[in-house]
């Protein structure tokens, strides 16, 4: 009995031992059950943040997984596209505002796309810390082995470099390649990638060459070449110029046109597409670029972003900070009582005259109507209020009242017009009109060469007098002069000059004769209200031509004039409002009363966009005339226009109509 009894925890003993050397092995398996079919890696373990080791995902849990039915792989991308910035080593803060450029626009699904940066060796010792400090944080840069040049060579280095960076040990089949397309793009252009794809998505893969044809009018992309603002290649053209010799031996020259000049030497980019009018520069209606175009929703590039001020107008008009939410963590306001938005929607020609039929400034309309809705009207019909060359200031007294008179007169014609303007890469541009009145012709032509501030035309009419005027812009700041002058009158010479302040517009007009005619007006306020008088002085006879005084008063959706004219004799009372600030619906009145005669005249009318390109005006007068105007814009800056007018106190009178084509090729 005792010897069962001391032989019982022996027994124990020996069974514990099998039961834990049981359990290791079994662990063991387990755990080398599932390195083998996992793939377990400690170090991918030791790389999760905590947030992941500790997400509620990796939590282990009795129920089974349905991740892989609910949640399905997304499809691979459409193509993979590599956009190659070509910029400067120095440019730090360049390449800052570009990161939040692309980096804060949507995720486009159907496309895969990298932005990198390229530039030539360092040879700096603060670029070696700095950009090694960007590549360490971003790694979005490439470095080229060739020194900093344009148009030296650096593109050819930058395409045939790209085949041996992105080498696999695969073949160079489509399926390995690293990219579909290559764009190489400069630092002054915004891309909208979500527009970019969609454009290119139903294209070619290969032997593709896209993007904005130069010339400017150029719309035959197999005709020149693309534009260096940016253009896309397939990845077989980059591996082809990496290989070529035809590329190799022509490296030095305008860097856009020598690519050209390689595909066209080498039969290759068979598949050739022109992005316009998508891409474009940037509208500053400089007469002699014209690859100019205004900002639209269409767009896919705009170009020539040349300082901040253009691209925060840009990024204003595409509504780039959209996705911005709302936080306690910041106060982020709408406007800063600047001209915001007044580039996105208004085009203008020159100096800061109004172009488009029915465009006017922004003053008028409400800040968040600008931020939020005013970018996206049919662009250039949007009927905004008060033209002033001044953003801040007071109008001047001329201008008093003139967003009312041009939506109930501008544009009206009821003869035939035509008018051409044709411009050119040397700042030269030549406008020719011509007109049909009854059965008289007569037309003029004149010619614009501006060249940094001044700016000369003359103008020629059918009657064989000629118009010059020279205007100096800035010849101190805030100041414009002009001299005109007609031949064969040698006493119509005289001299405008033009003083801008934020609290006052100065104008004067002085004729170079012996007797001369002088006229001064003045403006004086704020952007809000204005008060203003003109005086016109004969010196010749010692006595006032003219004297006139108004006031004009704008607020956020309506601007009011009123103005003592002819000698006080008559009184002119305007009004214009917006209807609709979210399609650029306005009605406008002017009404005027003779304090002699008693005398009695109004006119009212209406402008409402039909859609993005097409206009109808309306008026009625106090003499029961009717009219109406009808404008298309068929191409960018070429308008056709129909009007017509009905007295209806003479039934049985033909109306009048007029028909005027206005064409910028």
């Amino acid at each position: 009995m005792k010897s069962k009894r001391g032989d019982q925890p022996q027994s124990r003993s020996v069974a514990s031992i099998a039961v834990t050397s049981c359990l290791f092995l079994a662990i063991c398996l387990i755990v080398f059950f599932m390195t083998s079919v996992n793939q377990f890696n400690l170090q991918d373990v030791m790389k999760m943040s905590p947030s992941a080791l500790f997400s509620r995902s990796s939590i282990p849990t009795c129920e089974p997984s349905t991740a892989a039915a609910q949640t399905p792989s997304p499809p691979p991308p459409a193509f993979r596209l590599l956009i190659g910035i070509l910029t400067l080593p120095d440019q730090y803060r360049l390449r800052n505002l570009l990161r939040l450029v692309y980096g804060t626009q949507k995720p486009v699904p159907a496309a895969h796309i990298d932005v990198k940066f390229v530039f030539c060796n360092l040879n700096k010792e603060d670029q070696r810390t700095l950009v090694a400090l960007e590549i360490m944080y971003y790694d979005d840069i490439i470095i080229l082995n060739c020194t900093e040049n344009m148009d030296q060579g650096k593109t050819y280095t930058y395409f045939s470099s790209l085949p041996q960076m992105f080498a696999s040990s695969e073949s160079s089949s489509s399926s390995s390649r690293p990219y579909d397309y290559v764009i190489k793009a400069d630092d002054d252009i915004y891309i909208r990638l979500e527009q970019l794809v969609e454009a290119i998505v139903p294209l070619p893969r290969e032997d593709f060459y896209y993007g904005f044809t130069i010339p400017c009018p150029e719309m035959n992309p197999f005709n020149h070449y693309m534009s260096g603002m940016g253009y896309v290649l397939s990845w077989d053209l980059v591996e082809w110029i990496q290989s070529s010799d035809i590329a190799k031996n022509h490296t030095e020259g305008p860097e856009d046109k020598v690519v050209g000049d390689w595909l066209q030497a080498g039969g290759r980019g068979k598949n050739r597409y022109n992005a316009k009018p998508a891409m474009y520069d940037y509208p500053t209606n400089i007469v002699k670029n014209l690859c100019e175009r205004e900002l639209s929703q269409n767009t896919i590039s705009v170009h020539r972003l040349k300082n901040q001020e253009k691209w925060i107008r840009t990024l204003r008009f595409f509504n780039a900070t959209q996705k911005l939410k709302p936080s306690k963590l910041y106060h982020i306001p709408e406007s800063f009582g600047d001209y915001v938005g007044a580039s996105c929607c208004i085009r203008r020609e020159g100096k800061n005259t109004v172009v488009s039929s029915l465009l006017l400034d922004l003053t008028i309309v409400p800040a968040s109507y600008r931020r939020e809705h005013l970018c996206n009207l049919p662009h250039p019909w949007t009927y905004l209020l008060i033209g002033s060359e001044m953003g801040n200031g007071p109008a001047p007294f001329s201008d008093i009242g003139k967003s009312a008179r041009d939506l109930l007169t501008k544009d009206y014609n009821f003869d035939h017009k035509l008018n051409l303007t044709l411009l050119s890469g040397t700042g030269l541009g030549l406008v020719t009109t011509a007109v049909q009145k009854d059965q008289l012709f007569v037309g003029d032509v004149n010619t614009q060469y501006k060249s940094g501030n001044t700016t000369v035309d003359v103008k020629v009419d059918s009657s064989s007098n000629v118009s010059t005027t020279i205007a100096v812009n800035e010849v101190v700041q805030g100041t414009r002069a002009a001299l005109s002058f007609k031949l064969p009158d040698h006493k119509s010479s005289k001299l405008d000059v033009k003083y801008l302040h934020p609290h006052a517009a100065v104008t004067a007009n002085i004729g170079l004769t012996n007797t001369p005619q002088l006229e001064l007006s003045t403006a004086i306020g704020t952007k809000q209200l204005s008060l203003g008088a003109e005086v016109g002085f004969d010196t010749k006879s010692g006595s006032l031509t003219k004297y006139n005084a108004g006031i004009g008063y704008t607020t956020d959706d309506l601007s009011a004039s009123l103005i003592l004219a002819d000698k006080g004799e008559t009184l002119k009372a305007s009004y214009i409002h917006i209807v609709n600030p979210f399609i650029g619906t306005a009605v406008a009145a002017e009404m005027t009363h003779k304090l002699t005669t008693y005398e009695n005249t109004f006119s009212i009318g209406s402008s409402q966009p039909l859609d993005p390109f097409t206009l109808l005006k309306t008026r009625f007068t106090h003499n029961g005339k009717v009219a109406m105007l009808y404008q298309r814009e068929w191409r960018p800056k070429s308008l056709v226009t129909f009007s017509a007018e009905y007295d209806t106190k003479e039934v049985g009178a033909t109306p009048k109509y007029g028909l005027a084509l206005a064409l910028k090729p």
